[in-house]
């Protein structure tokens, strides 16, 4: 897959886009990059209107006409439609025929899509030929009459999803300076399809994958930082081992098995320690695991209870669940001192904390008038924020850009995954089906 930038802003037309976003609704705050270079334009604050925007079909430039261009474009808008900053607007009122105008600057009627109401425009071409599909699109700016950026990828197969959700990631980009999310996978523990439980990966084009098929209960699935293998618990042997899943090959591997019992494990960020929860002698602590050197030892040691390793960011850090006040409390500590901090005071049971990928924020499950929700607070420390409010909430998991937490939630029926916004100002559901869902883990972005 190839992907070109073409970023390209002026002063006059940055300004421009600035003020009709103002004009479209009352932003608590912006901030603006520096104004000679390409936009970035930071969206936050409650009451957010979403930026009308128009993503006409593809112009066919050569070859067959294509199905899979149609369904990127369908999956392109959902994907920005479910970023919470993006409205695309109907296609029946659009006023261009996208097969007879062009994508150039000079081409672009900018009175015909801002007749319509549109704030930003997706426009882009398409080209089937014996190697597989192409498609270029580029960003416009219609108020200010400019291009602000383009993409060009090259793909075969279905990987025309993964066009649309980089192309997704991209628009999030020029608007906002960060790359999007859905360049990625969650990974979930489910039971649909039978009565055990096994991993499965959600991409967002909506496609669910059976990973493993243990025939028991498995648990706690967590990425590699290159996200393309999981590790997670199984009692496939009638005790809590430790396995590693490749998703390329689907080859599964036994990690550990031995010293006691293994629940749950995170990779560091530079992927060479594994910090598991062990259980040894009755008493349960988190435990570093080194592979490449065959060396283990432990990073926390108390009588309470210490399970739900986090790593930071940086590696420097991690984050857990500790009994040790009496009941389930988020603490924090230094690699290096291992001297636990206690992070959450607010309610009396907070545990399954996760670390933002920016490593400003943590994530946890609390419980609140006796259902569970997902909080968020600050990694120094500091007031929580509630983020759900219906139903009960589990196992919160960051998206690779800090702006979206995916959690597990109960509402009248089966569990299922939902999104949230790291503001908590709107939700989206992601699974639906039988079975139950939980347990997630958003991987990386993929290579």
């Amino acid at each position: 897959m190839v992907m070109v930038a073409r970023p390209a802003v002026s002063k006059t037309n940055l300004l421009t886009l600035l003020a009709a976003l103002l004009l479209a609704s009352p932003l608590a705050a912006q901030q603006v990059g520096d104004l000679d270079g390409p936009l970035q334009l930071q969206i936050v604050g409650p009451g957010l209107s979403r930026m009308p925007l128009a993503v006409p079909t593809l112009k066919r430039l050569g070859g067959t006409e294509s199905e899979a261009a149609a369904d990127y474009v369908s999956l392109l808008s959902r994907d920005l439609e479910m970023s919470g900053l993006f409205r695309v607007i109907d296609s029946a009122a659009y006023i261009d025929d996208p097969q007879t105008s062009g994508i150039r600057l000079e081409e672009i009627n900018f009175d015909n899509w801002l007749t319509v109401g549109a704030r930003g425009l997706v426009r882009g071409t398409y080209e089937v030929d014996s190697t597989g599909l192409t498609v270029e699109v580029r960003f416009f700016d219609v108020p200010g009459r400019s291009m602000i950026g383009g993409r060009k990828f090259s793909a075969t197969g279905t990987d025309f999803a993964r066009m649309a959700h980089r192309t997704a990631d991209a628009v999030m980009e020029f608007v906002t300076g960060r790359l999007g999310p859905f360049d990625s996978r969650i990974a979930f523990v489910s039971d649909r399809g039978g009565h055990t439980r096994d991993v499965f990966v959600f991409s967002f084009d909506g496609r669910v994958q059976r990973l493993t098929r243990h025939g028991s209960v498995v648990m706690a699935p967590s990425w590699h930082p290159d996200a393309t293998s999981l590790v997670f618990t199984s009692f496939k042997e009638r005790r809590p081992s430790l396995y590693r899943v490749d998703l390329p090959t689907g080859e599964q591997t036994r990690l550990a098995s031995k010293l006691g019992l293994n629940i749950g494990g995170t990779w560091s960020p530079d992927g060479k320690l594994l910090a598991v929860a062990r259980e040894v002698a009755g008493n349960t602590d988190v435990y570093a695991i080194d592979f490449a050197k065959g060396k283990q030892w432990k990073l926390s040691e108390h009588w309470g209870i210490d399970v739900d390793p986090a790593w930071s960011n940086d590696g420097k850090r991690l984050a857990f669940c500790s009994s040790r006040s009496g009941r389930p409390q988020v603490y924090v500590m230094d690699i290096s001192e291992r001297r636990p901090e206690r992070l959450t005071f607010e309610g009396t049971y907070n545990c399954s904390p996760t670390w933002s990928p920016d490593g400003t924020t943590i994530a946890y499950t609390g419980r609140t008038d006796g259902r569970f929700q997902i909080f968020t607070i600050p990694a120094t420390g500091g007031g929580r924020r509630q983020l759900t409010f219906e139903g009960s909430n589990e196992d919160p998991t960051w998206s690779p850009d800090s702006r979206f937490i995916a959690f597990s939630s109960r509402r009248g029926g089966r569990k299922k995954l939902f999104l949230v916004d790291a503001d908590g100002r709107w939700e989206r559901q992601l699974t639906d089906g039988e079975g139950d869902d939980t347990s997630p883990s958003w991987s990386r972005r993929l290579d």
